[in-house]
């Protein structure tokens, strides 16, 4: 027989927490990447070797979409502390 006494609050409070989530616009944007003349990226003048969203060795940035210049440069430069 199956009780139907369970409150429910307990079993889906976590389900939609998980799922919900993953689907937001929010977590969505972030997870994207921003196109490089969104941003517009520069192959020069600063270095993006010296930004904090920079991936090293990679030449891939954590925020801006494909490839980068270790001598590039765009709006969401940020000094490496």
């Amino acid at each position: 027989m199956i009780d139907t006494n369970l409150p429910r609050r307990p079993v889906l409070r976590p389900a939609l927490a998980s799922g919900c989530s993953r689907w937001t616009p929010i977590a969505k944007a972030a997870a994207d990447k921003l196109p490089q003349r969104d941003v517009q990226y520069q192959a020069t003048p600063r270095s993006c070797g010296f930004c904090l969203n920079c991936i090293a060795g990679a030449n891939a940035c954590k925020v801006v979409e494909g490839r980068i210049s270790p001598e590039g440069w765009c709006s969401v430069w940020v000094a490496r502390a």
